[in-house]
């Protein structure tokens, strides 16, 4: 295994807050899935989860270095299992981009607390 790529971002709550509450429903259409909305819309620190996923969507992004590629908020995915906790989805330009530098795999770690969230991922190459 080799790594293609590290990423982190920490942002804080606040700031996820006042972008759905000034923007709502557009804001969050364009940065998350609907599964994504519906996840943490039914938590009761629904802005931390917010803003988790929005540090994971950052942190992705970095650690494939794919800023310019045109990869759409939408197209990374954060899910959760309650047996194998966080993990990324990539679909359209986003799995594109991750299949054509090498990414086999992206592990993530999501944190929040009441002020900041943030998030840590590595891009790897099962073959390398």
């Amino acid at each position: 295994m080799s790594i293609i790529g590290i990423g982190t971002e920490i942002v804080e709550c606040v700031r996820i807050a006042k972008m759905i509450d000034t923007h709502g429903e557009q804001f969050l259409q364009r940065v998350y899935t609907a599964s994504e909305i519906d996840y943490c819309t039914n938590r009761a620190s629904s802005t931390q989860q917010f803003a988790a996923r929005w540090s994971a969507k950052e942190a992705v992004m970095r650690a494939m270095r794919c800023h310019n590629q045109g990869i759409r908020w939408t197209e990374i995915e954060v899910a959760v299992t309650a047996t194998d906790g966080p993990s990324i989805r990539l679909s359209g330009v986003a799995a594109i981009w991750a299949e054509q530098i090498g990414v086999e795999r992206l592990h993530i770690t999501l944190a929040a607390c009441r002020t900041h969230a943030t998030a840590y991922a590595v891009a790897v190459d099962v073959d390398g």
